[in-house]
């Protein structure tokens, strides 16, 4: 029966060696695709590194020029401040370039507006220089105001290739000139070449029209030329990386950025063929292999199908284990090449559960950066739904993890900041921006504001489709409130009256405010980045250098000496100085200068008053005394001695009274008389006729020239006009030419008219002395006439 319906009915099915070619297939087919990704995903890795690697070479090439073009600016704006410069000297100018550019061997131009040429270091001063319009680069530096760079044109002097970086020079508000300086493409070949970089790498420079400025390679035969059309084409973008043709023809791969400097483009390359290789030479392997493996596996499998029964089982147990990432036993058979099989899915089953691990130990890495780090991060939906949160950003707002992570929390921004806020998030989230920075104000559980720092970015899919994004939070409030503490403390420098200054340690200048500009008469501008020894006297250098010395060994200084205005003058000032220090270093050196001159001469003057009070006690003592005695000796009754001793002591009382008054300066003649005379007849002032030019009586004369007066008044009391009620005194004084030359003299005349009849006295008292004689200097003449007594003082005056 059975064997009936074996010639009845050929058999269902394939052969055993059909289907051990199958299985070998099908073993074969899945380790071949598993092998080629594996190759398709190295050789994009592989890809990526050189992409990044293209990318990071042309942003260092940038950063490098950016720096280099930042120096020669910087330079180029130190030297438009040459006062040279601005007045026109530009011969003296022209030296200055020289030797400002001698360690960099860099050239520099000076250019009128009209684009004429007035200065160039590239030839000697005086030589004749092109006269040629100006060019597309100077209308910018006319139209912006601004430091600029140009592209690479024909030199007007060198007559070849060449760049220029240029600044205005203002005065009074407008554009006076262009300065400018020539760098040759040499010199940006230096840069590119010194850039370290892997073996087939090129690193080239461009200008804004794609001209070729300098290579790494081949400089000299690329300067001037055009980049291909494609690469301008896919070049318009603030960075980088394309494969493109390059000037030779091969494609190339090229990272490129342009530099926010000069807006010139860097960019590194290599061919294509070199970043290619390996992923080629491996899949011609792989084909290789695969095609010899299956020339091998097929045939045998015939001859071999009653020994695979086993091996075939196990491969499949195998493949089965593979998928579930599982590891692999290797059972031995007597077949290799299932024995191969079995190896290979066990390696590859070894690799698979390494890569698991690796993305597993990857995302605990990220999970522990996101929890422990100092600062702190957030995840946020695009519908603004907070995905996650560190405990960091937690701590700074108040609040804890479990409340934060609550379906209705969300993170308040303070209402000034929310519509800026707001707006970054939108072209964020549109893609219009990659990423941002912004420092705001969060509002913490307590209600209080604190200020952060804020850079946000976007994370994507495979496809570029935004996810959510990623904010790194930063507490910011003491670095802000430092910064506004800075701030008022700069307010305050500007305000102070007294001179505020700052020094590095060489001694330069680096800040000079208002009250130095009022003090020295020099402008911030005119003394910045010049010696403090500028305003330091010539006989007073040698302290100067000491005090500096000794403020950089770390001493405060607090001493009065003598510095000098910008016009000569010697002011004498207060000063202070204390050193700065950053990280327990010194940094700078400030120092504060009061004006004491007129505190100076306010102390030298009570000085001088004191010494002149001294001496006037002195003196006056003395006069008391001689008065006293001589009265004594002449009034010998007590009562009229009192009596007359009293109105000398009231007269020496009132010039030194009015002496007090005037600071010991001497007193005006017609205050002098009333002072004098008016204690003797306060009721008869009439009787009394003052008539002089104003004059001032000389301290050493008013307290002589007082008693004598007193004693006129007293005898008119006694004997003469004052002693009856009509009578009168007349006292003038007028100036009287001088024999000696830088003398004046002044001559009192007394007059008494309508008292009785006058004689001469028959003996002289103490009295007439003090009239006769009294008075140094002075020549007196007394005359009893009938109609009363007239008394002339003739004084001597220094002019």
């Amino acid at each position: 029966m059975v064997a009936a319906e074996t010639s009845g009915n050929s058999p269902k099915g394939r052969t055993l060696a059909q289907m051990l070619a199958l299985l070998v297939l099908s073993i074969l087919l899945p380790a071949a695709f598993l092998t080629g990704t594996l190759i398709w995903r190295v050789g994009g890795l592989d890809r990526e590194n050189a992409n990044q690697q293209a990318l990071q070479l042309a942003r260092s090439v940038a950063g490098n020029l950016d720096r280099e073009i930042e120096g020669s600016i910087e330079t180029l704006l130190a030297l438009s401040t040459s006062p040279a410069l601005l007045r026109g000297d530009f011969e003296t100018f022209h030296r200055q370039s020289i030797e400002t550019m001698a360690f960099r061997n860099l050239n520099v131009y000076l250019k009128s507006v009209d684009g004429r040429q007035l200065m160039n270091t590239r030839v000697p001063w005086g030589a004749p220089l092109p006269v040629v319009p100006p060019t597309e680069h100077d209308q910018e530096i006319i139209a912006t105001l601004k430091p600029a760079a140009s592209d690479l044109v024909i030199g007007t002097v060198t007559k070849r290739w060449v760049l220029g970086l240029s600044v205005p020079v203002m005065a009074g508000g407008k554009l006076r000139y262009i300065l400018g300086m020539s760098i040759d493409p040499e010199h940006f070949r230096r840069i590119v070449a010194s850039t370290p970089r892997g073996p087939g790498w090129i690193i080239a420079l461009s200008d804004r029209k794609g001209r070729t400025i300098a290579r790494s390679q081949e400089h000299a035969d690329y300067v001037g030329r055009e980049l291909h059309p494609e690469v301008r084409s896919r070049s318009t973008s603030a960075e980088g990386v394309h494969r493109t043709p390059s000037l030779a023809g091969a494609e190339v791969l090229r990272g490129y950025k342009w530099s926010s400097q000069s807006g010139w483009q860097t960019a590194a390359f290599t061919p294509s063929e070199i970043i290619d290789a390996p992923l080629r030479n491996m899949w011609q392997f792989f084909v290789l292999f695969g095609v010899g493996l299956a020339a091998v596996a097929l045939p045998l499998s015939y001859t071999l199908s009653q020994q695979i029964t086993r091996p075939i089982a196990a491969a499949t147990a195998a493949a089965d284990r593979l998928g579930r990432a599982e590891p692999i036993e290797v059972v031995q058979s007597r077949l290799l090449e299932a024995n191969a099989l079995l190896f290979a899915q066990a390696t590859a089953a070894t690799e698979l559960r390494e890569r698991t691990r690796a993305l597993v130990e990857n995302e605990t890495r990220f999970r522990s950066v996101f929890e422990q780090s100092a600062v702190g991060f957030k995840q946020v939906a695009r519908d603004g739904r907070l995905l996650g949160i560190n405990d960091r950003l937690c701590k700074m707002l108040g609040y804890t993890r479990e409340e934060c992570l609550a379906a209705k929390f969300r993170i308040q921004t303070h209402s000034e900041d929310q519509a800026t806020d707001a707006g970054l998030v939108t072209k964020l989230l549109s893609g219009e921006l990659p990423s941002y920075e912004l420092e705001k104000r969060l509002i913490t559980k307590s209600g209080d504001p604190i200020w952060v720092r804020v850079t946000a970015s976007m994370v994507k899919d495979e496809y570029g489709q935004p996810l959510y994004h990623l904010s790194l939070v930063e507490d910011v409030t003491e670095r802000r409130m430092a910064r506004e503490a800075a701030a008022r403390l700069a307010s305050i420098v500007q305000v102070s009256p007294d001179a505020m200054i700052s020094t590095c340690l060489l001694g330069k200048i680096e800040t000079w405010n208002p009250g130095a500009e009022t003090l020295f008469g020099y402008s911030a501008n005119e003394v910045v980045g010049k010696p403090l020894s500028v305003i330091a006297s010539a006989d007073r250098m040698g302290e100067f250098k000491t005090n500096l010395a000794a403020a950089l060994r770390g001493e405060t200084l607090q001493i009065e000496t003598i510095r000098a205005h910008k016009d000569g003058t010697l002011i004498e000032v207060s000063l202070s100085a204390v050193p700065i220090t950053t990280n327990g270093r010194i940094t700078s050196i400030s120092v504060t200068m009061e004006d004491i001159r007129e505190r100076k001469r306010r102390e030298n003057h009570i000085l001088l008053l004191n010494r002149e009070l001294a001496h006037r006690v002195k003196n006056t003592l003395a006069v008391i005394q001689s008065i006293a005695n001589q009265t004594m000796r002449s009034t010998p009754e007590p009562d009229k001695f009192r009596i007359a001793f009293q109105g000398r002591l009231q007269a020496l009382a009132a010039a030194n009274d009015l002496l007090m008054q005037t600071n010991w300066d001497g007193a005006e003649a017609k205050e002098f008389i009333e002072k004098q005379l008016g204690a003797l007849m306060p009721r008869n002032s009439v009787q009394l006729h003052k008539e002089g030019p104003r004059v001032i009586i000389p301290s050493e004369l008013s307290i002589p020239l007082g008693l004598a007066l007193h004693e006129l008044g007293t005898n008119a009391i006694k004997y003469g006009a004052w002693s009856v009620p009509g009578g009168q005194v007349r006292l003038h004084w007028a100036f009287k030419d001088s024999e000696e030359e830088g003398r004046q003299r002044l001559v009192f005349t007394w007059t008494e008219q309508g008292g009785p009849v006058v004689h001469a006295p028959q003996r002289s008292g103490f009295g007439t002395t003090l009239i006769e004689r009294g008075v140094p200097g002075a020549n007196v003449e007394r005359r009893f006439l009938p109609g009363g007594l007239v008394c002339v003082i003739d004084l001597e005056l220094a002019a």
